[in-house]
């Protein structure tokens, strides 16, 4: 958990080390700098510097004493803090903007060697992310972009999807390449109202710019943890024509094998609205059989007589070690959930001593109903939450 903390403190603007300082003071209380370095391994006049640097932030505050002591702020203080400063950050940009271009203009300049192609190497996340906003900027016809997982959550909140919509909306034709799930669901679902966008199940390790043909930026995520403060990557770009169509035809080939993004934002939406669902109505369930003595388990196991692991949504302990499987299904809206039931329970047939119980939504018919009782299996209306925790309650109590 402390770790996801840190990744979660960094997309705010905290450095791992400042991030890991806050959330040990939170656990732990003041502390003097002496032990807060041991705690977080790093040295003593490494722990001062970054405790003078969250002083300054109004991050953590400090107690009079032999030692000095600090202390955390609250968290809903510093996320506040924190996201004024983003926010004072981009806005300071935006205002010297206007007086920067004015005066670069009027820079005297030495008369430059013309070079076929360019090669630079690009140090840091922040730079990165610079280059690949200013690469969308520039791009004027096509722009193929390939994102890890951590990259399409901070692009969506420090701003490089509204670059990618600002190309889309000057007729540039953007691609973007993405992990889509629960965690990117926001930023895919954001990015595909003007991209195209493509899922890939295998997670990209790499980041890809490809812009007109004619720019490209690969860069090696080393560490891909969230957060702008991370100078372990690395990104080489280059005008290379000839670079940039190679690596723009291996994008289309890869591009084209994914599954469409926003298909599979609709799937990924569908499959929440079933976990949301099915944790309801398994709580009912949960309160119901837990009154009546049995103790309950969500996710569980029932071994086989095969030797085989069956999933349930949920098992149901009782008395004499007597397990009984309780399997939750949804069909989407018009559909029928009969194809479901009968395959959840075809379970039974090597579950032996074992019960099995169905939660269908919507409604079950009888005969698939009738056709999951002849291999021992009950099935349920899931409409009603209460009343489906009742049948389940029925059902194991009358087969007792």
């Amino acid at each position: 958990m402390d770790e996801r903390l840190v990744e979660l403190l960094g997309v705010y603007g905290l450095s791992e080390r400042e991030a890991r300082i806050f959330v040990f003071l939170t656990k732990n209380g003041s502390c003097g700098a002496g032990d807060l370095a041991k705690a977080v391994d790093i040295r003593r006049m490494e722990a001062y510097r970054l405790l003078k640097r969250l002083l300054d932030r109004r991050i953590v505050i400090s107690t009079a004493g032999k030692p000095i002591k600090y202390q955390a702020e609250s968290l809903e203080e510093v996320l506040s803090l924190l996201a004024d400063e983003q926010r004072g950050y981009v806005r300071r940009m935006d205002e010297a903007r206007p007086e920067l271009v004015s005066l670069w203009k009027q820079l005297p300049r030495a008369p430059q060697e013309s070079f076929e192609q360019r090669f630079r190497i690009i140090q840091g996340r922040e730079q990165i992310y610079n280059s690949m906003s200013k690469m969308a900027e520039q791009a004027t016809s096509t722009l193929s972009v390939a994102l890890t997982k951590n990259d399409a959550i901070q692009a969506h909140v420090l701003g490089l999807g509204d670059k990618l919509a600002e190309a889309a909306g000057r007729g540039v034709k953007v691609q973007v390449m993405v992990t889509v799930d629960f965690s990117t669901l926001e930023a895919a679902e954001a990015m595909s109202r003007s991209a195209e966008v493509r899922h890939s199940d295998d997670a990209p390790r790499s980041r890809l710019v490809v812009a007109d043909g004619s720019q490209t930026l690969v860069s090696l995520v080393l560490d891909d943890t969230k957060g702008l403060k991370n100078d372990r990557d690395i990104a080489i770009w280059t005008d290379s024509r000839d670079y940039a169509e190679t690596m723009a035809g291996l994008y289309r080939s890869t591009f084209a094998r994914g599954e469409d993004g926003a298909e599979r934002v609709a799937a990924v939406k569908a499959e929440t609205k079933f976990s949301e669902k099915t944790a309801g109505l398994l709580g009912v369930v949960k309160t119901a059989m837990t009154e009546a003595g049995w103790r309950f388990e969500a996710p569980g196991t029932i071994r086989g007589g095969s030797g085989a692991d069956f999933q349930f949504s949920a098992v149901l302990h009782g008395p004499g070690k007597r397990k009984v499987g309780v399997d939750v299904v949804f069909a989407p809206r018009g559909a029928s959930v009969a194809e479901r039931v009968t395959a959840a329970a075809l379970k039974k047939l090597d579950l032996g001593d074992a019960g099995m119980v169905i939660i269908a939504t919507p409604a079950p018919d009888e005969q698939s109903k009738g056709l999951a009782g002849l291999l021992g299996v009950t099935v349920v209306d899931g409409t009603d939450a209460v009343d489906a925790a009742a049948a389940v309650r029925n059902s194991v109590a009358g087969a007792a």
